[in-house]
């Protein structure tokens, strides 16, 4: 069976894949009708506080086991756990971010557009 795409794309750059789009929100708990009733923007946001949501319970899930054990053993042996968290979260780089979504953006308006130039061909 051929799989029908997806995908928006300017110049053979894909700018939107609708069905990670999909498979991100259902990875995050939310049903296909509430990822389509949702803006982009609150899609985004969703998405994120997720991420972060996640993050928190892995560094709770690290102090857990730095303390089960410092207790089981004694507090012998045991790593400190603020480096691990801080690896956890060494990875964001919110400037790399801003840039990545003004790119975005940029290329949103470029598809725009060429579909209004195309609009405006076929019509005159």
């Amino acid at each position: 069976m051929r799989q029908s795409s997806c995908k928006v794309a300017l110049n053979n750059e894909v700018l939107f894949d609708w069905q990670e789009i999909v498979r991100t929100g259902a990875g995050c708990g939310l049903k296909p009708n509430e990822i389509w009733e949702l803006e982009l923007w609150e899609y985004n946001n969703y998405i994120n506080a997720f991420e972060i949501k996640q993050k928190e319970n892995v560094a709770q899930a690290i102090l857990n086991g730095f303390y089960t054990a410092y207790y089981m053993n004694g507090g012998k042996k045991t790593k400190n756990p603020n480096e691990l968290i801080k690896n956890l979260y060494a990875d964001e780089t919110p400037k790399q971010a801003l840039n990545d979504g003004l790119a975005d953006i940029e290329q949103i308006i470029k598809l725009e557009k060429s579909i209004a130039q195309g609009k405006k061909k076929t019509e005159g």
